[in-house]
């Protein structure tokens, strides 16, 4: 079996679902996600079917969105008819519609739309490897990969532990239903809407457009002893990238940590450093626009009444950012803070991306996406500088 997991999700949910994969794989689980793992050249809906067939659970990103698309129902039909054990993750306070009621309402689910959400993801592992005994005894120890903290450190929320149940047509239910640990996925992290199974966009303007700051260090040598990912990168937008054996990477004036989440795969985690709005509020207090120290550009237009810049805005990507008194703000699960500079300026701190790579089987090409949506490739070269 090459995975353990398979992902249902609408790709307007694409960055909490590519979050999800991120932690499940740190922790060992092997997952199933369009449209990484669909063949070039597959027919689409082979693959998918061939997916579902071969995993042992289906994780669920059940939202709106879910329940408005057509394609969802029939995976998750797919799973019922082959006994695929389905775990829900409610990231959104809605109810099924009844094209997924009839297969998911028997299910016990656990709403996780509050944050924290790091510990809904762990949880979510936890639970799984339950559900998979074989594969819990292979975790790589320490290997898990990190969300986005959020601002102003919760709490984390009690974990919950329980048996998951098979998912079975209503006719063949057991009269006695075991609860199912259900954990919400991380957090929402500001797609732009496309069509299911696409691709989402960059969010929010804290974005880094190159690379910054990275994780605890690696295992596991390459043909020339240390790790394959050492040496010298060019990353996709130009800059030169140096990934050192002491767990560091450089890139230009960045410096970064990296860390190997999972050395069967290949998996790698960057972590950056807090992305720091610059913004400005319009003289009729209607827009703020700025930037961040990575050159990211940004715009907000105003949504509701409030005093300078507190209130909420649209930011340009349509996501809703609600700035509050008290120096935080957040956009939907997400939680940052705010200061003011002078009157009429201000910045916005925003949690630290961690990006997930993979590197390619001759260790030449590291792709991937961090928990915002963000995507990210680099290749080797022979020398490092530009």
């Amino acid at each position: 079996m090459a995975h353990d997991v398979f992902i249902s999700y609408s790709s307007k949910d694409k960055v909490i679902a590519d979050a999800v994969c991120a932690r499940l794989e740190g922790r060992g689980i092997r997952c199933w996600i369009a449209p990484r793992d669909v063949q070039p050249g597959a027919p689409y809906g082979e693959e998918i079917i061939n997916a579902i067939q071969g995993s042992r659970v289906m994780v669920l990103v059940f939202s709106s969105n879910a329940n408005a698309s057509p394609h969802i129902p029939k995976e998750v039909e797919r799973a019922v008819s082959h006994g695929v054990s389905i775990i829900p993750l409610r990231v959104e306070n809605v109810t099924p519609a009844k094209s997924l009621d009839y297969f998911i309402s028997s299910v016990h689910w656990l709403d996780a739309i509050a944050p924290p959400l790091e510990s809904h993801l762990e949880s979510l592992a936890t639970t799984i490897l339950t559900l998979l005994p074989e594969r819990s005894q292979k975790v790589i120890p320490g290997a898990v990969t990190q969300a986005a903290p959020a601002m102003g450190r919760a709490a984390p929320a009690a974990g919950i532990s329980s048996a998951a149940l098979r998912v079975k047509p209503k006719w063949l239910w057991p009269s006695v239903a075991a609860a199912v640990i259900v954990l919400a996925a991380a957090a929402w992290y500001f797609s732009r809407t496309s069509p299911d199974s696409g691709s989402a966009s960059s969010p929010v303007s804290s974005l880094p457009t190159q690379p910054a700051n990275g994780g605890p260090i690696v295992t596991s040598p390459g043909p020339s002893g240390g790790d394959p990912i050492l040496g010298c990168w060019h990353w996709m937008n130009n800059a030169a990238v140096v990934i050192k054996a002491d767990g560091t990477m450089t890139a230009g004036p960045f410096t970064a940590r990296w860390r190997l989440a999972n050395s069967a795969r290949r998996i790698y985690n960057f972590t950056w450093p807090e992305a720091v709005d610059s913004v400005s509020l319009s003289p009729d207090g209607g827009s703020l626009s700025g930037g961040n120290q990575y050159g990211v550009s940004m715009t907000a237009t105003r949504v509701s009444p409030g005093q300078d810049i507190v209130g909420a805005w649209r930011w340009y990507n349509g996501v809703i950012v609600t700035i509050l008194p008290n120096g935080t703000f957040s956009a939907l699960t997400t939680r940052g803070r705010w200061q003011t500079v002078a009157r009429g300026t201000y910045t916005l701190t925003w949690p630290e991306p961690v990006d997930t790579v993979t590197m390619s089987p001759d260790h030449r090409r590291v792709s991937g996406a961090n928990q915002y949506g963000f995507q990210v490739s680099g290749t080797k070269t022979a020398a490092c500088g530009g």
